[in-house]
């Protein structure tokens, strides 16, 4: 694991991928395996550190029961479209393929007309945790703060 100042940095590591096989889309990413809390299964979500808000697919916002959950009204604009739905609290689990999986208790945006995958965003989700990616290994490197 990495340090700072002689002290632990992050709890956490894992390898990243370049691209979701799942999705056409050429250019590389990256994307993370997460587990958000009620769905029992491991899924690939990009990290946007432009993005305000973690995003869920609305077929996984669907399986755990998000679009129920009490949340805030709010919009979301990407690609030249504006959303709308809620935010929502969940717990996601960052998993580590060394070291310790990290949960965060996140805020999510969850909207029934989203088309655009899971997303890990900067509101909500990593201005809490520290994190660093080291693409020569492809390798993020996760923790509290």
């Amino acid at each position: 694991m990495l340090t700072l100042d002689d002290q632990p940095f992050s709890q956490g590591r894992a390898s990243y991928f370049d691209r979701d096989p799942a999705r056409t889309e050429q250019t590389a990413k990256i994307y993370v395996q997460v587990e958000p809390e009620g769905l029992h299964s491991v899924i690939l979500a990009q990290l946007d550190t432009g993005a305000p808000w973690s995003i869920l697919d609305r077929e996984i916002a669907t399986a755990i029961g998000a679009f129920e959950a009490a949340g805030e009204v709010t919009k979301v604009s990407a690609r030249s479209s504006t959303y709308e739905g809620k935010l929502v609290k969940l717990r996601v689990t960052l998993l580590a393929t060394a070291g310790a999986s990290l949960d965060v208790d996140a805020t999510v945006f969850v909207s029934s007309d989203w088309p655009l995958g899971t997303f890990i965003g900067y509101g909500g989700f990593l201005q809490s945790i520290r994190f660093a990616i080291d693409p020569s290994t492809n390798g993020i490197y996760f923790g509290t703060w």
